[in-house]
């Protein structure tokens, strides 16, 4: 048993909710011909073998995650009425495991794995190894396994952490909601959602990468709905040098802030976010959660986020390429408008994950920011007031004051419950290491997080029966505060 990273525990307090797939990462390979089964489920057993993280589980000992091995994934032929839908929504059993599985549809390989052991990656990887082992190749052994990787970035999270911290206390601010047309979007849980198919034009422009290009296209048409403040979430790989032949979950989401001008030239604006994305990346060992004390567990930072990753040449199965859905969609969306995109040098494919909230808008958000690039490819020089058709047309949407922004304010505690207080106290004082806490300190004040947060409920749990959600701890982030809240409930 190993202790999980700082973005596996986060995620698996994000993940605790009505959203079993929110963290399903699908990856689907049709086959030009029907493929060899016992062939293949030799290369499967060949790639579970030599990644070791797709047979754990998930367990939690004194509020802290950590991963145990249990059997081996194997591959499953399907029946013939199974698809490929049911099979990437098929919930997974965190504390039981293995957290992946392999099913063959036909000529269809469904692979479905938790995000708490892939990440984008992880899933070309992962093919690029199973087409070497079912050629009967042997790949060149990992110069690190996972769990090297794991305590190799718990080391420069330690190292890092305090450098982080000053970077973000500058930075950080709650996201606003988002205005798109007519719609106000708020949501950062996760929940059911569809999907919105559609390949932006995006184009190869002077000093910028197409990620690059992609995310300032998307905070500038946000800025042109009426938005005076923009945050979109962002996925950042935590990927060291010798790590890139390894799967597992070396990623982490950080929030990107502007504050779109419509004076401003596309390509000068677009420059702005580059330099806050290299920013940020020196710091991208050190989740924002363990960066920003007072930070909820949410699934996603902002309700508008951005993925782009690129992709390789299609691995060869039998001497013909297989058909990659590098993009499959498990049914759930993190927040309310989810963009995920993948390049394969030529085209740009793009999945818009929407929830309930964004579903009147998701077409005419991506319509729109393909206009976008249509008009930024012609001349990179275009004013931000004049890039959105619907700013064009006079339907922008309405300003989210900012009182909007933030945690919603916190009625005072009832009193109660004092004789809790004492065994409370002793469990915190514990925990933090510190004999001097009060009753009336505060948690993140006293340099705790969520992870401090989620070791404290485990402690109550445990020797007192008492069970607290960890919103009690951000709601009322005091021992005086948590016992009476337990005692109001």
């Amino acid at each position: 048993m190993i202790q999980a990273s700082a973005v596996q525990h986060g995620m698996r307090l994000a993940a605790s909710g009505a959203a079993p797939t929110a963290y399903h990462m699908p990856l689907v390979v049709t086959f030009a011909h029907e493929p060899d089964a016992g062939l293949l489920a030799k290369a499967c057993a060949a790639v579970v073998e030599r990644h070791a993280l797709l047979t754990v589980a998930v367990v939690e000992r004194d509020g802290v995650t950590h991963l145990t091995r249990t059997t081996a994934p194997v591959l499953r032929v399907a029946g013939p009425d199974e698809s490929v839908e049911e099979e990437a929504t098929r919930p997974f059993d965190l504390g039981a495991g293995p957290l992946a599985r392999f099913a063959l549809l036909g000529r269809t390989l469904v692979v479905t794995a938790h995000h708490l052991v892939v990440d984008g990656l992880s899933k070309e990887v992962l093919l690029r190894d199973l087409a070497a082992f079912y050629a009967g190749e042997i790949p060149a052994p990992l110069p690190r396994t996972a769990e090297d990787e794991l305590a190799a970035e718990a080391a420069r999270l330690a190292r890092d952490r305090a450098a982080a911290e000053e970077f973000w206390s500058g930075r950080w601010a709650e996201p606003l909601p988002a205005v798109v047309g007519e719609h106000v979007l708020t949501g950062r849980d996760h929940g059911a959602g569809q999907v919105h198919a559609f390949e932006p034009p995006v184009p190869d422009l002077p000093g910028l990468t197409r990620f690059e290009t992609l995310l300032a296209a998307v905070h500038a048409l946000l800025g042109a709905y009426g938005n005076p403040r923009v945050t979109t979430g962002v996925d950042v790989s935590t990927r060291e040098p010798g790590a890139f032949d390894t799967v597992g979950p070396f990623a982490t989401e950080f929030p990107v802030d502007t504050r779109p001008d419509a004076d401003s030239p596309f390509a000068e604006f677009a420059a702005g976010v580059r330099a806050t994305l290299r920013a940020m990346y020196p710091h991208r060992s050190v989740p924002l959660a363990r960066a920003v004390r007072r930070l909820r567990p949410h699934a996603a930072i902002a309700p508008v986020s951005v993925s782009y990753r690129r992709v390789g040449a299609a691995p060869r199965f039998d001497g013909s390429p297989a058909a990659v859905n590098w993009l499959a969609f498990a049914g759930s969306v993190r927040g309310d408008l989810q963009l995920q995109a993948v390049d394969d040098g030529t085209t740009v494919t793009a999945r818009l994950r929407h929830s309930a909230a964004a579903a009147p808008v998701a077409a005419r958000f991506a319509g729109d920011l393909c206009a976008v690039l249509t008009r930024v490819a012609a001349d990179p020089g275009t004013l931000l007031r004049d890039l959105s058709p619907a700013a064009a047309s006079g339907a922008s949407g309405t300003s989210v004051p900012p009182a909007a922004a933030g945690a919603p304010a916190t009625a005072p505690a009832p009193a109660g419950g004092g004789e809790l207080v004492e065994p409370v106290l002793a469990i915190w004082r514990d925990v933090l290491g510190d004999p001097a806490i009060g009753p009336d300190d505060d948690l993140f004040d006293l340099g705790g997080d969520s992870l401090t947060a989620t070791q404290i409920i485990a402690r109550m749990r445990k020797t007192l029966g008492v069970d607290v959600d960890i919103d009690t701890f951000f709601d009322h982030p005091t021992v005086n505060g948590v016992v009476d809240a337990v005692s109001a409930s």
